[in-house]
C-alpha cells in the first residue's frame, strides 16, 4: 500500500468521523431542548398551582382574594395590601409564561390555555385597579400584550368565578 493510499483512507475515515460527531450532537442538542423544554412546562405549572395553594390556603386569604377581584374597595387597607402581594405572584407567573412562549420554550397548545386564563384575570376590575398602580413593575412587552388584549375575544364563560 503506497503512502497516497494511506492518506487517502486516513481522509475518508477522518469524514466519516466528522460525520458522525454532527450527528451525535445533534441528537444530543435536540435531547437537551427537550429536557428544557420539558422543565419550563414543570417549573410553568409547578409555579401556577403553588399560586392556587397560596390563595386556597386560608378561608381569610380566598375572601381576600375573591372580593379584591371584583370589589376591591370593600378590602381594608391590610387586605389590600395582601391582595395586591398575591397578585405580583401570580402576575409574575404570568410575565414568566409569556417570556418562555415568546422564547419557544412552552409550546402553543399549553400557551393557548395559558394565555386564556391569565387575560380572564386581567380583565377583572379588581386586578385592572391593581394594575394602574403598578404596570410599570413589569416588562413593557408584557404590558403591550396584557393591555392590547379584548376582554370580549375570551372564550371563557361569562359565569366564570374562577
Amino acid at each position: 500500500m503506497t503512502w497516497e493510499a494511506i492518506s487517502a483512507i486516513s481522509q475518508a475515515l477522518s469524514a466519516i468521523a466528522v460525520v458522525l460527531t454532527v450527528v451525535y450532537l445533534a441528537a444530543q442538542i435536540r435531547k437537551s431542548r427537550i429536557a428544557t423544554e420539558s422543565l419550563t412546562y414543570y417549573l410553568a405549572t409547578a409555579a401556577g398551582a403553588q399560586t392556587a395553594a397560596t390563595i386556597a390556603a386560608s378561608a381569610e386569604t380566598s375572601c381576600i382574594y375573591q372580593t379584591g377581584l371584583s370589589s376591591p374597595s370593600q378590602l381594608e387597607e391590610k387586605e389590600s395590601f395582601r391582595f395586591a402581594l398575591l397578585l405580583i405572584s401570580q402576575f409574575r407567573r404570568y410575565e414568566n409564561l409569556f417570556f418562555q412562549h415568546r422564547s419557544g420554550l412552552i409550546d402553543e397548545e399549553y400557551w393557548i390555555a395559558q394565555r386564556e386564563n391569565m387575560l380572564w384575570f386581567f380583565h377583572r376590575s379588581g386586578v385592572q385597579t391593581w394594575w394602574k398602580e403598578k404596570r410599570l413593575a413589569f416588562s413593557q412587552s408584557f404590558r403591550t400584550f396584557l393591555e392590547g388584549s379584548n376582554p370580549t375575544e375570551l372564550k371563557s364563560p361569562a359565569n366564570r368565578r374562577v
